[in-house]
């Protein structure tokens, strides 16, 4: 019987060692959601409402943001603001602006 070689070997130790860490990272979904629904709660309420609804008129209206905007374009408005709304690149970190981004693209 032929023996692996050490480079065989080497490269399938990597791979088992990524996926061993990479399977323990970042939070689980329910985690995830009660983080953005926490982040929400704390700076988006009191200008799109409890349930998404808007309560400054209709651009404030979240309920299907998802399919109007990509993640992408959520994640950039919540930094950068506009059209009336302030940014939050300033109070908010990257990973909490891409974690409102996620949740909020989910909103079909």
């Amino acid at each position: 019987m032929k023996q692996p070689s050490k480079a065989r070997l080497w490269g399938a130790g990597i791979v088992l060692s990524a996926a061993v860490m990479l399977s323990g990272c970042g939070a689980s979904g329910s985690e995830t959601v009660g983080t953005a629904e926490a982040l929400y709660k704390k700076k988006c309420l009191s200008c799109h409402g409890e349930k998404l609804e808007g309560r400054i008129g209709p651009p404030t209206n979240l309920t299907q943001v998802g399919a109007k905007l990509t993640r992408d374009q959520i994640a950039d408005q919540i930094a950068k603001g506009g059209r009336g709304m302030p940014g939050f690149s300033g109070s908010l970190n990257e990973t909490e602006i891409g974690t409102l981004a996620d949740w909020l693209a989910e909103k079909k």
